[in-house]
Order: structure tokens, then sequence, then C-alpha cells
């Protein structure tokens, strides 16, 4: 067998195992998972007071499909006094992120949104929360990291030494931008570059806009670098320091309706069903884009 033959055949054999691992069983479980979901996830009690919705947004930012759907149902929901957006994230993809922007800003029209920061909420994640209503995190938050990152594999010395190759068939001198098959062109690398810094621009408009910040103050700390929560606060990214309890009750200080001491919201998580298969999933799509050499511009932290 030749050696072209034999690589073409490795490949055929690695993407056919990644197929069964990311795809097959992933449905499989979700499909088995799903029939017991009733029993295990326990009902909520809608008549109950106090509410308050939690949506988690953890992991990479790729698909949040599941995560508009359920801000706009308890946006809708007249039982929920507000959303806490619980975020544990180191960004993503630009679209969604700045998807969840956009809705929590329309949102927070109807009823507060309190952004609830864990132990990251960096790049695209401080995107997503950077049209709150308010933002709370802890002194040791990793957030920041402001900024867009573009990167790609490039697999043409090993294609070289196999004997493969690759034909490409394009309508444009960009269409194939990125091809993982051969270097990049200085046209390419000027194109790609000013895709990113005009990405860059859209995230500084949301922190202008979403925290009414002075755009020069805020370049000297938007060259990517992660900042702690306590730097966030000073900044002024962040309100103050708070937990999920914070946050939760902010939704109340808000609404004009401060919980006593004695009084305790009622959190309600409606996107608990199957978490951890969702987690697995987005882990896995982010994974499988990666090997299949996909151009990807991400508002993304690298921790």
């Amino acid at each position: 067998m030749s050696t072209a033959a034999t690589f073409l055949r490795w490949v055929g054999t690695l993407t056919l195992s990644f197929f069964i691992i990311f795809i097959v069983l992933p449905l499989l479980v979700i499909f088995t998972l799903s029939l017991f979901a009733g029993v295990m996830t326990p009902g909520v009690d809608k008549l109950a007071n106090k509410q308050v919705a939690v949506i988690e947004l953890e992991g990479m930012i790729l698909d949040n499909k599941e995560l508009l759907e359920q801000l706009y149902k308890q946006a809708n929901d007249p039982n929920i006094h507000g959303i806490v957006l619980r975020i544990n994230s180191p960004g993503g993809a630009i679209g969604p992120a700045q998807e969840i922007y956009a809705a929590v800003k329309k949102i927070k029209e109807k009823k507060p949104v309190i952004a609830s920061m864990g132990g990251i909420a960096a790049s695209g994640a401080l995107y997503a929360a950077l049209s709150a209503t308010k933002i709370f995190c802890q002194p040791g938050t990793l957030t920041g990291s402001i900024g867009v990152i573009m990167q790609m594999p490039n697999v043409r010395k090993m294609t070289d030494f196999v004997g493969f190759e690759m034909t490409t068939i394009k309508s444009g001198a960009l269409k194939d931008a990125g091809n993982l098959f051969r270097e990049m062109t200085e046209g390419e690398k000027n194109y790609l570059q000013e895709t990113v810094d005009t990405a860059f621009e859209q995230f500084l408009s949301a922190v202008v806009e979403g925290r009414k910040l002075d755009p020069e103050l805020i370049r000297p700390f938007s060259d990517g670098r992660i900042i702690l929560g306590s730097q966030a606060v000073k900044l002024g990214l962040v309100d103050d320091y708070g937990d999920l309890d914070t946050a939760a009750r902010a939704v109340f200080e808000e609404l004009k309706q401060p919980l006593t001491n004695e009084e305790s919201p009622n959190l309600v998580y409606p996107m608990d069903e199957l978490r951890w298969v969702r987690k697995f999933l987005n882990t896995s799509a982010y994974l499988s884009q990666m090997l299949e050499g996909r151009v990807q511009f991400n508002y993304l932290s690298p921790l």
C-alpha cells in the first residue's frame, strides 16, 4: 500500500472514530436521559413567591440556542421576578456572545437581569455580561481578556512528508484563506487581521455602551490581558463583589422591593436538566472544529 493511501486510510479511521465518540454516543446519552428527565429533576412550584431564574452560561460559548430560549422564556414568565445570568466561561465565538449581550440588553427593559461571575468570566463571557442591569464578581474572579483571537492549524509539512496534496478550486482569492494545507499569503494575513481588528472595535464599543466608560480609559487594559475581579471593580467593568445570593437579592433591590434578612430568594434553575451532557457536547464541538481546521474568530481567554 502506498504512503498516500496509508495516510488517507488513517485520516478516514480518525474521522470515523471522532464521529462515533463526539456525535453518536452523545446523542444516545441525550436520548436515554431525556426519557428520565422528568424523574431526575424535581418539579418547580410555579406559585412560589420571590422567584428568580438562574440561567447558567458555562464552558465555551458556541451554541447558545437553549440559553437564549430560556432567557426569553423566563422574561415572559409572570412568576419570575428577575434573572441571574450565572457565568463560568472563558468566552468563545463572537456571534453567540454578541447575541447574549443583545438579548440581555432587551430583556432588562422588562425585568432585572443580574450577571453573577464565578471562577472565570473572561473575553466573550465578559462581553455577554456587559449589558446586564448589574454585574457582581469575586475578588479572585478571572475576567477581562478584552480582545479577539484567531487560530488555525497548518499541516502542510505533514502532508508534504507523506506525499498528500489537496487541490482547491475557488471563486475568489480569499475564499480559502486559512487553508490548513498550505502557507498563508501576506494578503490573507492582512485580510484576517483587518477582520480581527473590526471585531475588536465591536468589543470596545460594547464595553463603552454597557458600562458607560471612556473609550480612552479602556484601551490600556484592552490588550487581551486577564484581570482579577478586584481590578475589574476598580476599573468599572463590574459593579461590586457578591455571590449568587447577592445577585438574586439585587433583583428585588432593582424592583424597589428589597428582601429582609429573614427572607430568601427562591432560585429556579430551568436549564439544570442534562447539564453535564450539554457541557460535554460543548467541548466536543470545539475540539471538532479545531480538528477540521476551520477559521475561527473568538472572544476567548487563553486560560
